[in-house]
């Protein structure tokens, strides 16, 4: 029988650690400095803040590969007085330019952002400009402007998060952990797909996380097992962006690889659960979710060392507005 205190502890296992934390703070502030006092780019600097996972609290401790630790990613929004008319090209750039004129090296211009390696930290930095309650964005491959909402996607995070219990993010990064253990190599479906996912298939009611992770890998496989038949990819309605579908950039080979490994999860998951020899219930677990899924102990490492980390869900934030580190951090 597995304990809700295995699960707070792999938890806190899998929690980026304070140094992580630390590090990510430390370079996205120094960046944000760096564009706003550009001084090409201060002109059409309007704010920036940040997206994806590390905002949103739903990250998870970076990986090794080859014995490797690799880099934790931060999302940097920078908010322009661009205008629509403006071509992609031109406005990717722009922040190209002011990013090589702040002394940062081995940069990629990706289709919407420009990708920033550190030695601690990768950063994507995406150019945006406002379009009423939401934000629009270059496409260079399309050369055209897209809608997108990544404040939008953050404060639902908190309101499904809310509506769960606490328990919604804390979900969110077992389902990552699990993938990356999985999947790692599968391109998609990840991150905020993921999110949406869960937000779609999980209890707000139920308060045991085995049970909700169990329950949310049945509930996403009985979902869509027509879908796979039919050679189809479901419809999840982006939060952010009403009438746009999360999954509109994932093929359906994709789909139907992560399907199938939900599919036998979610059969092993339940063994899991069901089993009531401790020692085999373990083995279950580790072969779902990793070497780092805990024993049962008589002291939780969660709580034993509570003022080492912040207690899961309480959330990785981070200041709305840039503040300059004591030390310059160093570029790659």
């Amino acid at each position: 029988m597995t304990t809700q205190q295995q699960f707070l502890d792999f938890l806190w296992e899998i929690e980026p650690s304070a140094s992580t934390v630390n590090t990510c703070s430390s370079a996205h502030n120094t960046l944000r400095e760096a564009l706003r006092t550009d001084k090409n780019l201060s002109k059409l600097h309007v704010e920036t803040f940040l997206s994806g996972s590390y905002k949103r609290d739903t990250a998870i401790r970076p990986q090794k590969i080859g014995g490797i630790l690799q880099r934790p990613d931060v999302d940097i929004i920078v908010v322009t007085s661009h205008s629509g008319e403006d071509d992609p090209h031109d406005v990717l750039d722009a922040l190209h330019q002011a990013l090589v004129d702040a002394g940062y090296k081995n940069l990629k211009v990706n289709r919407r952002s420009i990708a920033v390696p550190l030695a601690g930290v990768d950063m994507d930095v995406v150019p945006v400009i406002e379009d009423g309650d939401a934000y629009l964005i270059p496409d260079v491959e399309l050369k055209r402007w897209l809608t997108t909402n990544p404040s939008a996607h953050t404060q639902w995070t908190v309101d499904v998060n809310r509506g769960a219990g606490g328990r919604f993010k804390p979900l969110v990064k077992i389902v990552k952990w699990w993938r990356r253990c999985h999947l790692s190599a599968l391109r998609r479906p990840k991150g905020f797909i993921l999110e949406c996912l869960v937000a779609k298939h999980m209890s707000c009611s139920q308060v045991n996380y085995e049970t909700l992770f169990v329950e949310a890998l049945e509930s996403i496989r009985d979902a869509y097992s027509l879908h796979v038949l039919l050679g189809q990819v479901p419809f999840v309605e982006d939060p952010g962006v009403p009438g746009s579908n999360v999954f509109s950039n994932v093929t359906i080979e994709e789909f139907k690889i992560f399907y199938d490994m939900v599919k036998e999860h979610a059969v092993l998951a339940r063994k899991a659960k069901n089993e009531t020899n401790d020692d085999e219930a373990l083995r279950l677990w580790r072969a779902i979710l990793g070497p780092r899924f805990p024993a049962a102990a008589g002291v939780s490492k969660s709580a034993a060392s509570s003022l080492l980390r912040p207690a899961v869900g309480a959330g990785l934030t981070f200041p709305a507005t840039p503040v300059l580190p004591n030390k310059h951090a160093g570029f790659a």
